[in-house]
């Protein structure tokens, strides 16, 4: 905040109590269907309850099918301190993402590998990794990662074709055919526990959604950003929370954009409205000058004083960029902004101890990534659950949390 200002809104309204609130959570690029979501918030749920000494219980998942399914949160202070109700709804994509992978591999591999080879020669890898290098090679595994395959199915076959050849030259071809199509029949076999064609679909869609490619998913968060007016705009309502996780963390911003095009008073009436962002790989959109919406949702947010925003970073995370001021990053503003509050979070401080190995452990990212969205085993400053379903707003919850831009980074 730059001296002299007053405090901004959403700040003032901290103290304010939570009774109910709005909550709507935008998932990264994932082709499983919103009951996993549902599933694992009711799960984690009930053990952040018995960590914290709170009753919370999750709804069924009503209109799953529709493009806004949703579940309530009821929770409480068994000595009757606080009780709370959080309505969340969930942004589905997964049919979108679905479709690409029902396609063969062959028919999409060409395509796919296209879009790192322009991230390399365009420079943007490069730049990404003066930023964050372990986030940068993470962007290029999936690439090396499928080429290294291909070339050991191509070596396989030239091998086999080879050693055919001096058996016998009519045994050169069915050896290379037969060798060729068991090391391929593999490579497939290890594509889904490294998540090298997830990843590929992922850049694509998230690369064509920047740049403006597909309207597709912009639809639907036009839609989100309606129900987000319209919650704003209910008098029972005590804070509205939008949450992004993953490519999510970049699809948040930019509802909260749209919401805010649509009413420019949201958050200077009503309940407090809170952005959080987690796990995000959104720098990547922002080191690319063909990307353009988030950037925009960046422009828009960063000195919005009727809005908090906070961005939990971890260096823990490979799939996470850390740490980096986006509002910077972007290069649209002189001065420092407002937002995001950029909070650096020690994961393993949140598990129990002897168990930091998980964390090392750099091939198991996704468990490391969605560590964002489980319980804690450790009381900490950082708790989703206590976020998503406890008495106070976003802002009042971290306001003793020190933001990175102040130590520098």
């Amino acid at each position: 905040m730059r001296d002299g200002e007053d405090e901004p809104v959403g700040v003032r309204r901290d103290a304010r109590p939570v009774r109910r609130r709005a909550a709507f959570y935008l998932p990264g690029y994932d082709p499983r269907r919103p009951r996993v979501y549902h599933a694992l918030f009711a799960g984690e749920l009930a053990a952040a309850a018995r960590l914290r000494g709170f009753v919370a219980q999750a709804s069924p998942l009503d209109g799953e099918d529709g493009p806004t399914p949703a579940f309530a949160i009821e929770a409480r202070d068994p000595l009757g301190a606080w009780d709370t109700r959080t309505d969340v709804t969930i942004l589905r994509w997964d049919d979108l993402a679905r479709p690409a992978f029902r396609a063969p591999l062959a028919l999409r591999l060409a395509k796919l590998l296209r879009v790192g080879a322009d991230l390399v020669r365009r420079g943007v890898v490069s730049r990404l990794a003066r930023i964050d290098r372990q986030f940068a090679a993470f962007v290029l595994y999936p690439y090396a990662g499928t080429l290294l395959l291909a070339l050991t199915v191509l070596a396989a076959a030239f091998g086999a074709g080879a050693l055919g050849w001096r058996i016998h030259p009519l045994a050169a071809p069915p050896a290379a055919l037969a060798a060729g199509a068991l090391a391929a029949w593999l490579a497939l076999r290890l594509d889904r526990p490294l998540f090298l064609r997830y990843l590929l679909e992922d850049w694509l869609f998230s690369f064509a959604h920047e740049r403006g490619g597909t309207d597709v998913l912009h639809a639907r968060l036009a839609v989100f950003a309606d129900a987000v007016v319209a919650a704003a705009r209910d008098p029972g309502i005590d804070e509205v929370l939008l949450v992004g996780h993953s490519s999510g963390a970049f699809l948040a911003p930019e509802t909260l954009a749209l919401a805010l095009a649509r009413d420019p008073d949201l958050g200077r009436r009503g309940p407090a409205v809170s952005l959080l962002t987690l796990g995000t790989v959104a720098p990547l959109m922002l080191v690319d000058e063909t990307c353009m919406r988030y950037r925009a949702a960046v422009g828009r947010l960063a000195d919005e004083p009727s809005v908090v925003w906070h961005e939990v970073q971890t260096r823990h995370d490979a799939m996470n960029v850390c740490p980096v001021d986006p509002a910077a990053l972007s290069g649209l503003f002189a001065a420092r902004t407002l937002w995001p509050r950029t909070l650096r979070l020690s994961m393993p401080q949140l598990v129990a101890p002897g168990r930091l190995g998980l964390f090392r452990e750099r091939l198991f990212f996704f468990r490391t990534h969605f560590r964002f969205l489980r319980a804690n085993e450790r009381v900490h400053w950082y708790d989703f659950y206590g976020i998503l379903s406890g008495p106070t707003t976003l802002a009042a919850r971290h306001a003793p949390v020190p933001d990175m831009r102040d130590a520098g980074g």
